[in-house]
């Protein structure tokens, strides 16, 4: 009887103290937000002291591992996205031709114009899209940095609303994680009065 109560006492204790430190530790993934000195020691949750370095990193593995230029290009240029540009490039031109060419021109010369403007862009439009090494798609991807976009993005979110998105997202995961440290220090707590009863 002695045996259990202790086994017990210090399972519980030890559940207690497993949960309690996990908690603790998921807490300070953002806890405190500015740094606070304790004792001589400096203290701040690990994501607001290396936010800049964690924004930098997740910048990098989106475009690294996530979407190229080149993927964001591909998606772009679908056959349905190029019929669009390529169709709304018709209406523009028409639109330009009519409203711009003097009014004394018979509709129908002002209709050949734009069919021949609008053939030429097309056809060079077909060109531009239909290569992807081109020096102009080579400079806009030299300009356009995912890595860049998402690290300012990320830069600028209020800590706040960033661990409020990260508690919402990975809830279950972060209380499993808590629980986990409970159901490992019941388990030690139990191993603990074995090794003294029988040791």
């Amino acid at each position: 009887m002695q045996f259990l109560t202790r086994m017990l006492f210090l399972a519980f204790v030890g559940a207690a103290i497993g949960w309690l430190t996990n908690f603790v530790a998921v807490k300070m993934l953002f806890k405190p937000l500015k740094p606070v000195k304790i004792f001589g020691i400096t203290l701040q949750g690990l994501i607001p002291k290396r936010k800049y370095e964690i924004a930098k990193s997740i910048g990098e593995i989106v475009e690294r591992e996530l979407l190229s230029f080149n993927d964001l290009w591909d998606r772009l240029l679908t056959e349905e996205n190029r019929k669009l540009l390529l169709s709304n490039l018709d209406l523009k031109v028409k639109e330009v031709t009519e409203n711009k060419l003097p009014s004394f021109f018979p509709k129908a010369i002002k209709g050949m114009i734009s069919r021949y403007i609008g053939e030429i862009i097309n056809r060079e439009v077909e060109v531009f899209l239909n290569s992807p090494s081109n020096e102009m798609v080579e400079i806009i991807s030299k300009r356009l940095k995912i890595s860049e976009i998402v690290e300012k993005k990320i830069k600028s979110f209020e800590l706040e609303k960033l661990e409020n998105v990260v508690f919402k997202v990975a809830h279950n995961e972060l209380y499993t994680i808590e629980l986990m440290g409970g159901v490992l220090g019941f388990i030690i707590g139990v191993l603990q009065a074995v090794i003294i009863q029988f040791l």
